[in-house]
């Protein structure tokens, strides 16, 4: 199963994936080598995914494993999946293939636990894992709740949404590892438990009911973790800081070090929590560091590295003009012209000369809320609108989402579907599993049973994604025929809550075409600067020619 990495195959990373010229460091060496259990703890910009990147697409050339184990990669977010797809270029395919897998916390718990855990329980597959679709069936089945335990529950100050089946005995609880809200032998808790129950059944899951499922099936086959263990020959895990207590002690459990060889790569001092109590990875004590950042000047460099959360050794980039940092003094009179000062500096000096003019101004509070906020710069700021949500409460704001010109043709296709889906789980419609339906299994069925319906469903969902990309309204076309054609082939009459869903007009701010309401354009003589403005979390891990903190 071991192999060893040698500098021949780091130079043929090195033509893969730095510019010409550029070479990997002993550091970065060092990592790329290491075939061990290990952690590595990387600076601000230090490129730590390029140097997993390297890695991978040296073992992608020794793929398949003689054991027939595959190889497990971890990242937080879909986004980075895709951008270290895109940058591999294809040349690491096989890496995205049985019997590996390459994709996030969360897919890897539904996919090896909670879906399987699932279909032990219930005997069937999962409908949809998705909070927002969750939380849309508790709100439409806590009308179903009788008056007493509705009562106990706002006294209570609980939300229906907040219940969660306990991570430890799959209880119910307030919070997926909070305390019992109250005794089992109580005359309402049967209630809850039958509520939380009847939603589990019907496999509509939250993200912490996945992991509730998966503890449990744990605990009633334990021999799941070793085998799980024995599947993968390594595991690589980025963003490390930003795992949480619960996903780390899951992967913890899972994932045996005398079985699989476990690397956590991150930055503590990149986390995405408030306090350390809450992140899940603590970094062990023979890390491997890579103190060289490529994204700050030495000037930069010096400043920051003395305040940090964990100090660091920290080498800025010498090819970085050195310019010092700038703080702008204002009170609340001159607020509105922070923003454009820092427009006036970026002119000053000359970075908007630069190959690279990403210029973001950003605050750690998106929405108002008495304290300074983003709007006190820049008022137009809009936090909702960088919003890429794709469930609504009404086919108005889901077609107003599909007009909007910063989204792909497919996302206008599967918003318009979605549309389609959700009026389905309003009039009761399910797979013939008992399930609702979802996309995959819809086309599924209506593509080996009513060939004919399948094709006009696909047909109008093009014909309605092109006239939407003209800017055509076609809201009355899409209600006339959810109410005739579709409501007649599912046997379905229209009720009271799809004829609210269909009629429903909306001001939301979400939708607003333009998106542009978080762009501030500077200019000065001939020269345009263009300001993105945003959340602290929204540009986490970004390089910018300059960054302003609003705070």
């Amino acid at each position: 199963m071991m192999f060893v990495i040698d500098d021949e195959d780091i130079q043929l990373a090195e033509h893969l994936l730095l510019p010409d010229g550029e070479m990997f460091d002993e550091e970065r060496r060092d990592i790329i080598r290491c075939m061990e259990s290990k952690d590595i703890q990387a600076c601000p910009g230090s490129g730590k995914t390029t140097t997993l990147l390297a890695k991978l697409s040296i073992i992608a050339r020794q793929l398949p494993l003689k054991s027939n184990q595959g190889i497990c990669v971890l990242t937080h977010t879909n986004v980075a999946v895709n951008e270290i797809r895109d940058k591999l270029e294809g040349k690491a395919d096989i890496l995205f293939q049985y019997p590996n897998h390459f994709g996030t916390i969360q897919s890897f718990v539904n996919k090896f636990l909670a879906i399987p855990g699932f279909i032990d329980k219930y005997g069937k597959r999962v409908a949809r894992i998705d909070d927002e679709i969750y939380n849309e069936y508790v709100q439409r089945r806590y009308r179903s709740l009788d008056n007493g335990t509705r009562f106990w529950l706002e006294k209570n100050l609980i939300s229906p949404i907040d219940l969660r089946f306990s991570l430890h005995d799959f209880s119910i609880t307030k919070k997926i590892d909070g305390p019992i809200i109250m005794k089992p032998t109580s005359k309402t808790y049967p209630k809850l438990m039958t509520f939380k129950e009847e939603i589990l059944k019907e496999g509509i899951l939250c993200y912490d009911d996945a992991f509730s499922l998966s503890y449990e099936y744990l605990r009633k086959y334990p021999q799941i973790a070793k085998v799980i263990s024995d599947r993968f020959a390594y595991v690589f895990m980025d963003e490390m800081q930003d795992t949480n207590k619960i996903q780390n002690d899951l992967l913890e459990l899972v994932f045996d070090r005398n079985q699989v060889i476990v690397q956590r790569i991150g930055d503590t001092n990149q986390s995405i929590f408030d306090s350390s109590s809450d992140a899940g990875w603590r970094v062990s004590d023979e890390y491997l560091p890579i103190s060289s950042s490529k994204r700050f000047s030495c000037e930069i460099a010096e400043r920051v590295k003395t305040i940090s959360l964990s100090p660091q050794d920290l080498k800025g980039n010498p090819n970085i003009p050195n310019i010092k940092p700038k703080i702008i003094v204002f009170d609340d009179s001159s607020i509105s012209n922070v923003i454009p000062k820092f427009g006036e500096l970026i002119i000053e000096n000359k970075l908007f000369q630069l190959k690279r003019t990403v210029f973001k101004a950003v605050g750690w509070i998106g929405q108002p809320n008495g304290k300074r906020a983003i709007n006190d710069y820049y008022e137009p700021y809009n936090k909702s609108s960088v919003n890429k949500k794709l469930d609504f409460d009404c086919l108005y704001d889901y077609l107003k989402m599909a007009q909007n010109q910063g989204i792909s043709a497919e996302t206008k296709r599967v918003l318009i579907m979605r549309a389609l889906l959700k009026c389905l789980r309003i009039l009761n419609v399910k797979h013939l599993n008992g399930t609702p339906y979802t996309e995959a299994t819809f086309n599924e069925y209506f593509s080996k049973n009513d060939r004919e319906f399948y094709d006009e469903i696909r047909f109008k969902l093009a014909e309605w994604c092109l006239k939407v990309f003209k800017g055509e309204d076609i809201l009355q076309e899409v209600k006339v025929y959810i109410t005739t054609v579709l409501c007649s082939k599912m046997g379905v009459r229209t009720n009271r809550e799809l004829l609210a869903f269909l009629n429903t007009i909306t001001s939301n701010e979400i939708l607003q075409s333009n998106q542009k309401t978080n762009l501030y354009i500077y200019e000065k003589n001939d020269d345009s600067i263009f300001i993105d403005i945003s959340t602290v979390h929204s540009v986490k891990g970004e390089t910018h020619a300059a960054t302003l903190y609003l705070e």
